[in-house]
């Protein structure tokens, strides 16, 4: 998977601020690299909840697929999830629940060592969202494609 782009669409003032989303290169021959930065203002926990949508470039359009994460706990995702949870953890969340803190969440990539290959669309958005007792605490898109590499 490489990352292209990405944007925070919306974030609640009354969780989090200073939101930083997006994807560096470092050098030609370097991969691309996703970085975060948050200031939290209040817990995140497993009160928290996390869920991504895959959307498939199909005819100048983006068009929903099948592919959906959904993480009804933060603390959850972080410990077992092989891919977003271990992808966080190696860019230097150490504890859950997280406290109110600046997070800096530099140079992320997806550990590919079990990702199946055999994917069903080359181009994709993926729309997240962080959710607080169903209200929107956050949301951003992360414009991806998927090769062989």
């Amino acid at each position: 998977m490489i990352p292209e782009r990405a944007n925070i669409e919306y974030y609640d003032p009354n969780y989090v601020e200073d939101i930083i989303f997006n994807v560096r290169r470092y050098g030609r021959k370097s991969g691309y690299y996703v970085n975060i930065e948050a200031t939290i203002k209040q817990p995140w926990g497993d009160d928290v909840s996390f869920h991504v949508v895959l959307y498939e470039y199909l005819h100048n359009e983006y068009k929903r697929t099948f592919v959906e994460f959904h993480f009804e706990h933060l603390c959850k995702m972080l410990k077992s999830d092989p891919y977003i949870g271990k992808a966080a953890l190696n860019a230097g969340l150490k504890s859950c629940p997280l406290q109110p803190n600046r997070y800096v969440l530099p140079n992320m990539s997806i550990p590919f060592e079990h990702f199946p290959y055999i994917w069903p669309f080359e181009k994709a958005k993926g729309e997240g969202n962080f959710l607080c007792n169903k209200n929107v605490i956050a949301n951003g898109t992360l414009f991806m494609r998927f090769t062989k590499n």
